[in-house]
C-alpha cells in the first residue's frame, strides 16, 4: 500500500503529556523543597525547645529559692512587727512607772522583765514611798517587797524593791 501523504514524526510524549508531567514535576519538586524546610525549621525548633526547657528548670529552680526567700522574710516582717509592738508597750509601760513615781522619790536602778519589776532608790522617809509609789504597785503587782535602809551620808532611806507576778500577795518592809 502505498500513501500520498508523507508520515510525520510522532514524538514519543505528546504536548498534552509534557504538559502534564511538566506539572507534576513542578508540583512533586515545591512540595520536595517545602518538606525539607519544614524539616529544617523543626530541627531549628527542637533546638530552641531544649534551651527553653533548660531555661524553665532554672528558673523554676529559682522560683522555689525565691519562695523560700520570701518566706524568710515574711516570717522576719512577722517578727519585725512584734518586736515593734513589743517595744511600743514596753515604751508605754516605762513611761507609766516613771509617771507612777512622785516627784519626792528618786529612782537609781530599774529593771524589768515580764513579771518582774525591781527597783531601787531613795526616798526622804518609809511614809513616802508607802503612802505615795506603794499603793499603785500594790495594784499592778501580785507580789510587793521592800527594804530599806537609812543612808546617813545623803541622809536618805535608800530602798529596794521587788515586785511580781507571782500568785500570792505579800507585802515585806525592812528594819526601821
Amino acid at each position: 500500500m502505498y500513501s500520498y501523504k508523507t508520515p510525520r514524526k510522532k514524538r514519543f510524549f505528546s504536548r498534552d503529556s509534557i504538559l502534564w508531567m511538566s506539572f507534576v514535576s513542578i508540583i512533586s519538586f515545591a512540595l520536595l523543597v517545602f518538606g525539607l524546610y519544614l524539616f529544617y525549621k523543626s530541627s531549628l525548633y527542637q533546638g530552641d525547645l531544649q534551651e527553653v526547657e533548660s531555661s524553665n528548670e532554672v528558673l523554676s529552680k529559682s522560683v522555689i529559692e525565691y519562695e523560700k526567700e520570701l518566706k524568710i522574710l515574711t516570717m522576719q516582717k512577722i517578727l519585725v512587727d512584734e518586736v515593734k509592738k513589743s517595744n511600743t508597750l514596753l515604751k508605754s509601760s516605762i513611761k507609766n512607772l516613771f509617771d507612777l513615781v512622785p516627784d519626792h522619790i528618786v529612782l537609781t536602778k530599774v529593771v524589768m522583765h515580764k513579771d518582774l519589776l525591781d527597783l531601787e532608790g531613795t526616798t526622804p522617809t518609809k511614809d513616802t514611798y508607802r503612802l505615795l509609789l506603794e499603793p499603785p504597785l500594790k495594784s499592778i503587782f501580785n507580789s510587793s517587797k521592800v527594804n530599806f535602809r537609812f543612808d546617813g551620808f545623803i541622809g536618805k532611806y535608800v530602798f529596794k524593791s521587788i515586785n511580781s507576778m507571782g500568785e500570792e500577795k505579800e507585802i515585806v518592809s525592812g528594819k526601821e
